[in-house]
């Protein structure tokens, strides 16, 4: 494997970027299984210095030339939302492998037509829903499979940040509308579910409300307000597979906090973000076991810190390496273990499911 590399293209490469920049293009550089070899943004002049800085062979304005240079295998989708349909099709129709970044569109439509596409080519698809590489999130999942807190009961989650509520920036700005497909539900709530799903399970059925309390929002540093209709409110109440009842709010426009507790007959396990923004599949994770005595009623109980590594994960560039390492097995042993674009479209009808409670008012049932 060693002697093997994958060139990638970078879709919003730019070092200006703040996603990529900090995450895929510092894990690209250091690992010896790849090579970045093209730069594509929006401007040619950003374009051609972020590729020079890179050492990177090419430089393009436009997805079908990043996709079809000779140079590529791998093509990275790290652009706002709204790209990201056009610049996968781009690479699907160039036969090239994809990792795009969640949402995989800015719907449900999008993305089952790009799952559908990819397998038609026989290319490799990841989707970035890197929470799923957290030491602490698989920890907890292998322990309630294995019968640690017994027979699970129920779980309760609060997803909250201060963002996607009155107060926004400029380069934010966008995901204050729905049209976009970014926003407090698909971003924060999107990778907080599918955390919740990977270590229990899907959603059985569910009932939701999503209210809207800020109609919109100052630009800060500004006096100019932007219109938002975007919820930033959202409850979620339901039933996963295995009859777990499943408590759920996602927060925005307030002081920001994670924490997912499961509660079994023999214990609670409980997953918590140090310093959060918000943002599960930014790392910083602490587990808490609590171990019931032997009869329930007794008022003493055991709290113990699980640490999970010597080694924390606190800051998104740990998981985005941990899924380069696993996409990179799949590439060269023919093997699909990292989550893909079917993933991304069961995520997607999930949250169909909470947008269409929420509007009609009845208890949504999801398909098996």
């Amino acid at each position: 494997m060693k002697e093997k590399l994958i060139k990638v293209g970078i879709i919003g490469g730019s070092l200006n970027n703040q996603w990529a920049s900090k995450t895929h293009i510092p894990v690209l550089k250091e690992s010896p299984f790849y090579r970045i070899t093209a730069i594509g943004t929006s401007k040619a002049e950003t374009a051609k210095e972020s590729a020079r800085v890179l050492n990177a062979c090419h430089s393009f304005t436009d997805y079908k030339g990043l996709a079809q240079s000779k140079d590529v295998d791998l093509v990275v989708v790290s652009v706002k939302v709204p790209f990201h349909y056009e610049a996968s099709i781009a690479a699907i129709e160039e036969k090239k492998h994809i990792y795009c970044e969640w949402p995989l569109g800015v719907d449900t439509k999008q993305a089952i037509k790009l799952a559908k596409l990819a397998d038609k080519v026989d290319i490799h698809h990841a989707i970035g829903l890197q929470a799923r590489q957290s030491p602490e999130v698989n920890y907890v999942k292998q322990a309630i499979n294995q019968g640690e807190i017994g027979r699970i009961i129920s779980c309760t989650m609060q997803v909250a940040t201060q963002g996607k509520g009155g107060i926004t920036d400029e380069a934010n700005s966008y995901i204050l509308k729905k049209e976009n497909g970014a926003n407090l539900l698909t971003i924060n709530g999107g990778h907080s579910l599918d955390v919740l799903c990977y270590i229990l399970g899907d959603f059985k059925e569910l009932s939701s409300i999503m209210n809207t309390h800020y109609t919109e929002a100052l630009i800060q540093g500004t006096e100019v307000t932007v219109s938002k209709d975007t919820a930033d409110q959202i409850l979620i109440q339901g039933t996963l597979n295995g009859n777990i009842s499943a408590s759920v709010h996602i927060q925005g426009g307030v002081y920001p906090a994670f924490q997912l507790e499961i509660r079994g007959e023999k214990g609670v396990f409980r997953l918590t973000q140090n310093s959060s923004s918000g943002h599960v599949q930014f790392g910083n994770l602490k587990v808490e076991k609590v171990k019931y005595p032997t009869y329930l009623l007794s008022t003493s109980v055991y709290v113990e810190e699980i640490n999970v590594s010597s080694v924390k994960d606190n800051h998104p560039k740990d998981y985005i390496e941990k899924a380069y390492k696993v996409l990179v097995k799949d590439i060269f042993e023919h093997k699909s273990q990292i989550p893909n674009f079917h993933d991304a479209v069961k995520l997607h009808q999930l949250l169909d499911a909470v947008r269409t409670s929420a509007e009609t008012g009845e208890r949504v049932t999801l398909d098996k």
